[in-house]
């Protein structure tokens, strides 16, 4: 009898939360300041100064459901790879953009955020307009999809003396999506909720000025776009969770 090597998204969040308290035991109570360890942190919603520029690299595992991908009990994960940037503009503004890829699909994103900080408290409200195009060749026929969606997020952070704890939440509504086999189209959607999620965000010293993220997050989707050629029509949402981790340099 064949038996199968699984491993549980809840056995990856136990070990990636092991690898969080090593690295937190590891660093000195004394050797990074509260406010060297907030101002620091991506996803806490710290305020930037003018012109402060910030950068997150990601990877993002996801547990695809599995009326999505036909495996009964079967763990598959999405591999995400991103790169996030901020830049501070006056009165607690900011600019965030990013670029992401799981090879067969990219996805490129910007828009404003506003942040207001009072001691160890800090809060967030943004929105992001993005673009996403991706293309399938199997076969001998070619899939493709592209659109515009729209981002609205709120978060809420709160920085420790050596690391700094970020609620997020956000919600995905799609101004046009299409996809296409070969040159015909095949479906078309356009102004609706795609997702909304909620996750929740450790930051932490690493060495010198460089920084880990260790993240997770729960989203639920009726259309969850890194896994669109695989993802179903019907109109229902799945639960899709997330881990991420993250590098601050």
């Amino acid at each position: 009898m064949k038996i199968e090597n699984r491993r549980p998204l809840g056995g990856i969040v136990f070990r990636v939360l092991l690898i969080w308290a090593a690295v937190v035991a590891a660093c000195p109570v004394n050797a990074f300041a509260q406010e060297d360890v907030a101002s620091k942190g991506f996803f806490y919603p710290d305020e930037l100064n003018i012109g402060e520029f910030k950068s997150n690299i990601l990877l993002t595992l996801a547990k695809l459901p599995e009326d999505v991908v036909e495996e009964v009990n079967s763990f598959i994960y999405a591999p995400l790879l991103s790169y996030e940037a901020q830049i501070g503009l006056p009165h607690g503004f900011s600019v965030q953009g990013g670029a992401s890829s799981n090879y067969i699909t990219f996805r490129f994103s910007i828009g404003p955020r506003w942040s207001y900080r009072t001691g160890r408290f800090a809060f967030s409200i943004g929105d992001d307009v993005a673009y996403v195009f991706g293309e399938i060749h199997d076969f001998g026929f070619a899939s493709s999809a592209r659109g515009w969606m729209n981002h609205p997020d709120v978060a809420a952070g709160f920085a420790f003396n050596k690391f700094t704890l970020t609620v997020k939440g956000d919600a995905t509504f799609i101004t046009s999506f299409k996809q296409f086999a070969d040159d015909i189209e095949v479906s078309s959607d356009r102004n609706f909720l795609r997702s909304y999620s909620i996750g929740i965000f450790i930051e932490q010293p690493l060495w010198k000025d460089n920084y880990i993220t260790l993240g997770a997050r729960a989203k639920f989707a009726k259309f969850y776009y890194p896994a669109w050629a695989a993802f179903p029509t019907w109109n229902r949402y799945h639960f899709i969770p997330e881990i991420i981790i993250g590098f601050i340099p």
